[in-house]
C-alpha cells in the first residue's frame, strides 16, 4: 500500500479528526479510512457523472428505445418479474 503525506493546519487537523469520530461509514476509526472512503465516493460520484452524461448523449442522438418498447419491456417487468 502506497503512503502519502499531506500537510495541512490545526484547524484542518481537528475538523478531520472530527469526522473521523463521527463517520458512520468507516469501521477503522482513523484519518487513512476517512480518506479512503471520501475518495470511493469521488470515484462513485465520477463514475455516475459519466452515465448520466452517456444516457443524455443516448437522449439526444434518439439511440434510445421508443415509447411503445419502453411500455413493452415494462410490462414484461411486471408480467416476469
Amino acid at each position: 500500500m502506497a503512503k502519502v503525506s499531506i500537510y495541512i493546519d490545526d484547524e484542518l487537523l481537528k475538523k478531520l479528526d472530527s469526522l473521523v469520530e463521527s463517520s458512520e461509514h468507516i469501521t477503522k476509526r482513523n484519518r487513512s479510512a476517512l480518506c479512503s472512503y471520501l475518495i470511493e465516493q469521488e470515484v462513485a460520484k465520477h463514475k455516475r457523472r459519466q452515465m448520466l452524461e452517456a444516457a443524455q448523449a443516448v437522449d439526444e442522438l434518439g439511440l434510445g428505445w421508443s415509447e411503445e418498447e419502453l411500455d413493452c419491456a415494462i410490462i414484461d417487468g411486471e408480467v416476469f418479474g
